[in-house]
C-alpha cells in the first residue's frame, strides 16, 4: 500500500461524490477485486449508513468526481446565480426531458437549482391551471431536489427538508 499522503483525500474528510451524495472518507485501504489488488477510498454516506462507496485511487474518471464541500458563502452564490437562469417550461416532453437530463448531468448546481424552481413554480400554477404531469417529470424533479439537498444540507448545518425553505427564504430577502 502507498503512503496516505501520496492521495489527493484524506481519511475523515467530507465530501461530495458524482454530485449526488454526501460521504465521508472513512479509510484508504487496499482490496482485492477479481485478482487485482488496488487502493480504494472507502466513502460512507452521511445520511444512509448502509451505503458505502469504494472508489479506485488509481481511476482519474471516478476521483475527479469526489469533490470538496461547498461554504456557506458559495451556496448563496449558487442560489443568487440561479436567479439569471430564466429557465422556461418545454411543452414538447420529449425535448423537455432531454433538455433536463442534460443539465442534471452537467451537475451545474444554479442550473440544478433552476429545474428544481421550475417545477416548484409549476406545481404552485397547478391549482390555477391544470397541468398534466409525466414520470420523466418526476425522476427529473427528484433528481434535481437529491442533488441540491445533499449538496446544501450538509455544509449548512440543516436537515435535508430545510433546504428548500433556505433556498425560498434566501430568494426572498434578495
Amino acid at each position: 500500500m502507498q503512503t496516505l499522503e501520496k492521495y489527493s483525500h484524506k481519511v475523515g474528510e467530507t465530501v461530495v461524490y458524482r454530485k449526488q451524495g454526501t460521504y465521508e472518507i472513512t479509510d484508504i485501504k487496499e482490496q482485492t477485486i477479481g485478482r487485482v489488488k488496488k487502493d480504494y477510498y472507502v466513502l460512507s454516506s452521511v445520511y444512509d449508513k448502509n451505503a458505502t462507496v469504494y472508489v479506485p485511487v488509481d481511476n482519474d474518471t471516478l476521483t475527479s468526481q469526489i469533490e470538496r464541500m461547498l461554504t456557506k458563502e458559495e451556496i448563496n452564490a449558487i442560489i443568487d446565480e440561479s436567479e439569471k437562469n430564466n429557465l422556461i417550461w418545454i411543452e414538447n416532453n420529449t425535448e423537455r426531458a432531454m433538455f433536463f437530463e442534460e443539465i442534471l448531468k452537467s451537475g451545474e448546481l444554479s442550473k440544478v437549482l433552476s429545474i428544481l424552481k421550475l417545477f416548484l413554480l409549476r406545481r404552485e400554477n397547478a391549482d390555477k391551471k391544470s397541468y398534466r404531469t409525466f414520470a420523466r417529470d418526476e425522476k427529473a424533479f427528484a433528481a434535481a431536489q437529491k442533488t441540491v439537498t445533499e449538496a446544501f444540507a450538509y455544509p449548512l448545518g440543516i436537515g435535508k427538508t430545510e433546504v428548500i425553505p433556505y433556498i425560498i427564504e434566501r430568494i426572498k430577502n434578495n
